[in-house]
């Protein structure tokens, strides 16, 4: 839109410039916007600290509205405000220092245009006609910088509070979705993944287990070592847990961004296991509740011996979700009340 305001001045004889002159400029700008754009499309630009160009671009718009005014007569004063068009493209990303220099830059370049005249005249009152100018100048090509520094700096406040608004928001996700202490799901979202290996079951693509695993006298740790020793014990329990199962071959997670257990409640958990059935559950709950029982948790209290009984069901066609897990839970209290330390199927009689 310049270059035409530009080629229209030309025609008026309003710029002292040949028509080859004046096509010079006009492909020089061309090429200009041309390489810019591919550089900037092309993702080339993604190396530098603003990808956007935007100080490249201002100074190239700087220098050929330099060229274009010098060689302006009664048109100036009025091509002089497409300085304007080009400082505030600035607001995007340009920084205080960088629009300081590009007011400079301007300044500069129509102080020696001025210069010329003033030194081409003796006329006394063109001479201060044209300082006049290119004082007008100089403070609006500093009160842009001002300004428009202004409201770049405001903008990058702005994406950078999207950003932290953004990276709180997934922290209050994740907290939504997760036990504060362990990192594992929580209770709403186990349903929730329940709720989809379920839904994949009923499709028919893969059957799935699920097991209870309750930490035995669990309270007696509490009392005896403190609550701070059982959260430590809570914590190494979920990570074994989880190193256990995921390191089964027969275990499988049903999405790679969530773990395959979770924290049911208090020292409960719940472990889903899709693509295994009730033997492939059992094997993998004995190789866990092995791992417990020989191998003591280390803790700011000292060591402390813990076992684990576990609840196993498989899902049954038609089943309600809740039910699968219902019967786990029935088959963890057999494993509770006959001694503990031991793994129950619900088809165990």
């Amino acid at each position: 839109m310049a270059f035409a305001l530009a080629l229209y001045g030309w025609a008026l004889g309003m710029l002292d410039m040949t028509l080859v002159q004046f096509a010079v400029v006009g492909l020089l700008v061309m090429v200009m916007v041309f390489v810019m754009h591919v550089a900037i499309r092309t993702g080339w630009t993604e190396r530098f600290r603003d990808p956007s160009l935007t100080l490249p671009h201002i100074l190239a718009a700087t220098f050929v509205t330099l060229y274009v005014i010098g060689h302006a007569d009664q048109a100036r004063p009025i091509l002089l405000m497409l300085f304007v068009v080009a400082g505030f493209f600035g607001v995007f990303q340009l920084r205080k220092d960088q629009y300081i220099f590009v007011a400079l830059v301007a300044v500069f370049g129509f102080a020696m245009i001025i210069l010329g005249e003033i030194v081409g005249t003796e006329d006394v009152e063109r001479r201060s006609l044209l300082l006049l100018e290119l004082g007008v100048f100089t403070v609006v090509m500093f009160w842009i910088a001002f300004i428009g520094s202004y409201v770049a700096a405001l903008r990058r406040k702005l994406s950078q509070h999207n950003r932290d608004l953004e990276v709180a928001s997934g922290h209050l996700q994740h907290l939504a979705q997760h036990d504060e202490l362990t990192g594992l799901p929580n209770r709403r979202e186990l349903i929730a993944r329940l709720q989809l290996a379920h839904a994949t079951a009923e499709a028919g693509d893969q059957t799935f287990s699920v097991a209870v695993l309750d930490l035995d006298h669990f309270k007696q740790v509490n009392d005896r070592y403190g609550h701070q020793a059982g959260d430590e014990v809570l914590t190494a329990f979920s990570r074994r847990v989880r190193d256990v199962l995921r390191g089964g071959d027969q275990v499988m997670r049903i999405d790679d961004s969530l773990p395959e257990i979770g924290r049911f409640g208090g020292e409960e958990f719940l472990a889903i296991l899709p693509g295994t059935d009730l033997e492939g559950a059992r094997l993998a709950a004995e190789r866990l509740r092995q791992t417990v029982a020989e191998k003591p948790f280390e803790t700011a209290a000292g060591t402390i011996d813990c076992t684990v009984s576990i609840g196993l069901a498989e899902y049954r066609p038609g089943e309600p979700v809740h039910h699968t897990v219902g019967r786990a839970d029935e088959a963890l209290y057999r494993a509770k009340t006959g001694g503990r330390n031991r793994i129950v199927t619900a088809t165990d009689s």
